[in-house]
């Protein structure tokens, strides 16, 4: 079976979140999953793919396939390399100079264009590219949205066999733009309908390719139900009532995210032997300059600064931390006035809060392992990695029961939870109140049940995180497609 993945972000070459995870580690893992996989990912060479490629001093072939795309009077060319590593699925970088070396991988007055090229240039070629005729051609977001509607109209003669699939990593963003751009997209009118890729009088690339691919999924199956409701559903969600979405939840990278082997770490340890965490918690006092105060718990923050991410709600809090007790160490970037308030709470509350504007790998491990508890309140959530990077590292999350971490974080209640039988806090209102009740309730177990805390933080690190779970339902998925 070959699978080629196309997407505008794929870690570790170009990531702005969860979505280059996702397409960073997949097509690996479908590879791993079952003998005769062919998978691979195509994604554009982003100036900022050529200086990664450059640090770890890897040079990608040129494969010798080039695309000549029609973009209404103008020809742009797109060649194709490829990157192999032992263990990874191949990556594939669409080559456009004029389109992708650029500042940015995103906000560009042209992005649609950008995209529709990409699009567009994979269809026509990619059989070449994957030595064969393609099983599945699976997109991602709104930005390879495109690929669905032209395999299902104009270019099923290129793709006899395959089969699309569309996932929705982030329901919000919709590639909605002039319908005077459809003539360029390759696609014929009769698709710009209220059914498909008619959106109020524009054309709606994630739309169309929702109504046109075979399958739709999400990365979550909460966020599969949500995104039916007015509250999640961003203005889609009757259209989105009439479709089949199929949930399935991310998985994380193990091996990175593995707090037995971790180079960031200080120390080592696993679900058996948690001791190597309090090192690893020492390091990160360490680091804020603070002393050990055993009885205090450590919080976490790892996130993009928005709304979106409920932060607002967590700066609020700030100045309650002192009377919990309980420290917080915040790293991230985004927002502007999100950022003012976090270093303003540092500045005030410099006994409690420690923040880091900044966008740093190793010390979001440190953070993730050596903390106590990492908060997630995100307002809504797709997924979500985070959580399941912290109880993969024996760190409790706290979340707002929403989208993937409802899925992932299981709160029976106290006494449950004391026993092993939960993973996590949950709750369910998305405000400063809802949030301040859940620390409530962490800080008094991690206080005064420490053996209950502990059996928490085993059965997180239990839990199977891995990739190899959800490649296993991907590949279910096409398999029934093909039938």
């Amino acid at each position: 079976m070959r699978i080629l993945h196309v997407s505008s972000e794929c870690a570790p070459w170009a990531k702005t979140g969860g979505l280059g995870d996702v397409v960073g580690a997949l097509p690996s893992a479908l590879g791993r999953a079952a003998r005769g996989v062919d998978a691979a990912v195509v994604l554009p060479y982003y100036r900022a793919a050529k200086q990664a490629l450059a640090k770890r001093n890897l040079s990608p072939r040129d494969t010798g396939v080039v695309a000549d795309v029609q973009l209404g009077p103008a020809t742009a060319r797109v060649r194709f390399l490829r990157l192999d590593q032992p263990g990874r699925a191949p990556t594939l970088f669409a080559a456009c100079d004029s389109a992708f070396d650029r500042d940015g991988i995103y906000g560009h007055e042209d992005d649609v264009l950008r995209f529709i090229l990409l699009s567009k240039a994979v269809v026509g070629v990619g059989a070449q590219l994957m030595g064969g005729p393609i099983d599945i051609l699976h997109a991602h977001d709104w930005h390879t949205a495109l690929i669905p509607g032209l395999v299902a109209t104009h270019a099923r003669g290129l793709h006899p066999r395959a089969r699309t699939v569309l996932t929705l990593h982030n329901l919000v963003y919709q590639g909605v733009c002039s319908k005077d751009l459809l003539p360029l997209t390759g696609l014929p009118w009769d698709v710009f309908h209220l059914d498909a890729f008619e959106w109020y009088d524009h054309l709606g690339l994630l739309k169309g390719g929702i109504a046109l691919a075979d399958a739709v999924t999400t990365v979550s199956p909460t966020y599969a139900r949500e995104i039916k409701t007015p509250e999640f559903g961003a203005k889609l969600d009757g259209f989105l009532r009439r479709q089949r979405i199929h949930g399935l939840l991310n998985g994380v990278d193990v091996e990175e995210w593995d707090p037995a082997t971790d180079p960031h770490l200080a120390a080592h340890y696993d679900a058996e032997h948690l001791d190597g965490k309090r090192a690893v918690r020492a390091d990160l006092l360490r680091i804020c300059d603070w002393p050990e105060l055993p009885e205090v718990p450590l919080l976490g923050v790892v996130s993009r600064m928005t709304v979106q991410k409920g932060l607002d709600l967590v700066a609020a809090l700030a100045p309650e931390l002192y009377g919990l007790p309980a420290r917080l160490v915040v790293l991230g970037t985004g927002g502007p006035r999100l950022e003012d308030s976090f270093r303003l709470a540092a500045r005030h509350y410099s006994h409690n809060v420690r923040t880091e504007i900044a966008f740093d790998v190793p010390l979001s491990h440190k953070i993730i392992a050596g903390c106590d508890a990492l908060l997630v309140p995100s307002r809504f959530e797709p997924c979500g990695l985070t959580q399941m990077y912290a109880m993969r590292c024996g760190t409790v999350p706290i979340v707002h029961a929403t989208g993937g971490l409802a899925d992932t974080v299981r709160d029976p209640g106290d006494e449950r939870l004391a026993r092993g039988e939960g993973t996590g806090f949950a709750f369910e209102h998305p405000t400063a109140a809802g949030l301040r009740w859940a620390l409530g309730r962490a800080v008094r177990m991690y206080r005064a049940q420490p053996e209950g805390w502990r059996a928490i933080q085993r059965a997180g690190m239990q839990r199977d995180w891995s990739w190899t779970r959800s490649a296993a339902e991907y590949l279910r998925l096409y398999r029934a497609l093909g039938r």
